[in-house]
């Protein structure tokens, strides 16, 4: 394995350099985040959504995310009393470290900025698919399953026993039913809402990018430098 991280983040903040190296593995992937080239906290993980909290509480908290099939989003500070968890898990607050130029990470953040309407329709398309394929494959599977000549079996002709019935009382529930146009929508909303889910978590994507743009646009202003 080469010793080169596959993905680097750095970023300058407060006097402090922060820099992240990732190294993707066989089946998990490596972590480590470095503060002034000081290691604050390393991890091994396979999974989507990683934060790194360090032992120094000075340090803040650190939370990537990838994409399903692994591929590094982005790298997010949060400094000393912002660390909270909660906020890290939905993207909300911190500082963006940046990406190394040319890597995936940096590919991936100028295709949100340059063609925002259409990473929103390719994210809202993945949430179609995600619909549509798991249908399709159910289809599938029981055409396949009805299709196949089901054996004869001889089952034994057993005795039922003699059961007494038992007087249930006669109550008379009210003729009531849905509006047929209100079922109708009930019936397709299951197969909407991963479509609409998927399309507002890539308009609020579009609408952090930009303000992650005017924060580091105000640092640079400022004299506070935003990447080594």
């Amino acid at each position: 394995m080469s010793d080169r991280p596959s993905q680097r983040f750095d970023l300058t903040v407060s006097g402090r350099t922060h820099r992240v190296e990732v190294q993707d593995g066989a089946l998990r992937r490596e972590i480590r985040w470095y503060v002034d080239d000081k290691l604050a906290a390393v991890t091994k993980t396979a999974d989507e959504k990683v934060t790194l909290k360090p032992e120094d509480p000075e340090l803040g908290l650190l939370a990537l995310r990838f994409s399903m099939l692994g591929k590094p989003r982005r790298a997010t500070w949060f400094e000393p009393g912002e660390e909270d968890a909660a906020k890290a898990a939905v993207g909300i607050g911190g500082i963006d470290l940046d990406p190394e130029p040319g890597s995936r990470a940096a590919a991936y953040e100028q295709k949100v900025r340059e063609h925002p309407r259409r990473y929103a329709a390719q994210h809202t398309a993945a949430g179609v698919a995600k619909v549509v394929l798991p249908l399709l494959f159910l289809f599938l599977a029981a055409r396949f399953t009805f299709s196949l000549p089901l054996p004869d079996v001889n089952a034994p002709d057993l005795p039922l026993p003699d059961l007494p019935s038992i007087p249930w009382p006669d109550i008379n529930w009210p003729d009531w039913s849905l509006p047929g146009w209100v079922r109708e929508v009930l019936d397709k909303a299951k197969y909407m809402l991963p479509v609409i889910i998927a399309f507002v978590l890539a308009r609020a994507e579009i609408r952090r990018r930009r303000t992650q743009d005017e924060l580091k646009a105000g640092m640079r202003e400022s004299g506070e430098p935003s990447e080594d």
